[in-house]
């Protein structure tokens, strides 16, 4: 099933449903698809570890303290064995669409002879990663935690399960939003960007229970996580090319002043759609949240209802 819980399934069964296959789909990634397409398979193991790590926080009310910081150190680790690999091949992607986007701006041989030395180093970790230890470790990690789902002591169950874990997740986005507005260095941003996919990861989760007000919400989280994704994308390579500067046969300042100028595009637009999202107060978000909720959990309960009077109705009609 997709990543979200159905609006008549149970929130108990719904995390484990959801962790198992998360879990699942990265130890599948990272054990058989790593040997036809290794970038792709890190990537893909990467966002199913995110989705996990997010799960875990929105369950919170749920899972005991212990039980969840142990599974989040877990997957937490197994996440760091992957980043290497994951960092080069978004290095190159990241200068391709810096490259088609301010086309004629600068000669395309700039971009190729930065492309080259980062397809060099980009190539020296992809060649490593097929049957390297870091992906073992990670493997191993994820089959650990995978064998303990079964076993986890949910304590709560329906919207108490969920609700302190997505009211933590908000206040927190709006505390990463409201620093990263005033201050925007990296770290605020990539802070930000980490709270913001809670919250649409939460809201994927709670959508077809919540109906078209979380729905919304999520659309917007989305968006707003692409555009601090891309924008952390080209902090990563501005500092990669910083690095190897001197060794790259190009205009490297050029190159730099055009990522820092859609940074400062991705930014604003963030700033506006941030706004929004994060306009309302806790209370206010609380509310919300639990109205669409009971009220979506309230129609799914309703159309399973039996309803004797319209079958009888339907069969004389007949």
């Amino acid at each position: 099933m997709a990543y979200k819980f159905a609006d008549d399934e149970p929130v108990r069964a719904a995390i484990v449903r959801c962790a198992r296959e998360q879990l699942d789909l990265a130890i599948a990634e990272l054990s058989q698809r790593i040997n036809d397409d290794p970038v792709a398979a890190v990537h893909s193991a990467r966002k199913a570890i995110k989705k996990e790590r997010s799960l875990l926080r929105l369950a919170r009310g749920a899972i005991p303290p212990d039980q969840q910081r142990a599974e989040n150190a877990a997957l937490r680790e197994a996440a760091r064995e992957l980043a290497g690999a994951r960092d080069a091949a978004v290095r190159t992607g990241t200068l391709d669409q810096l490259s088609d986007r301010f086309a004629g701006q600068l000669p395309a041989t700039t971009f190729e002879r930065i492309r080259e030395q980062l397809r060099n180093s980009g190539d020296d970790q992809r060649g490593g990663v097929v049957g390297s230890v870091s992906i073992e470790r990670a493997v191993e990690e994820l089959a650990a935690v995978r064998l303990r789902v079964e076993d986890w002591t949910l304590d709560e169950d329906g919207w108490s399960a969920i609700e302190s874990g997505l009211m933590r997740g908000y206040k927190r986005g709006r505390k990463a939003f409201l620093r990263a507005r005033s201050g925007g260095s990296d770290e605020d941003l990539h802070e930000w960007r980490k709270r913001v996919k809670d919250l649409w990861y939460h809201a994927r989760l709670l959508a077809p229970g919540g109906g078209p007000p979380v729905q919304g919400q999520a659309k917007d989280a989305h968006r707003l996580a692409d555009l601090l994704g891309d924008d952390h994308d080209l902090a990563l390579l501005r500092q990669e090319i910083a690095s190897n500067a001197v060794s790259i046969p190009a205009d490297t300042d050029a190159v730099v002043r055009l990522i820092e100028h859609r940074r400062r595009e991705l930014q604003a637009e963030a700033r506006h759609i941030g706004a929004r999202v994060y306009a309302e107060s806790p209370k206010a978000f609380r509310r919300r949240m639990r109205r669409s909720w009971g009220a979506g959990r309230g129609a799914a309960a309703s159309a399973l209802e039996p309803r004797p009077a319209e079958l009888a109705q339907a069969t004389r009609e007949s």
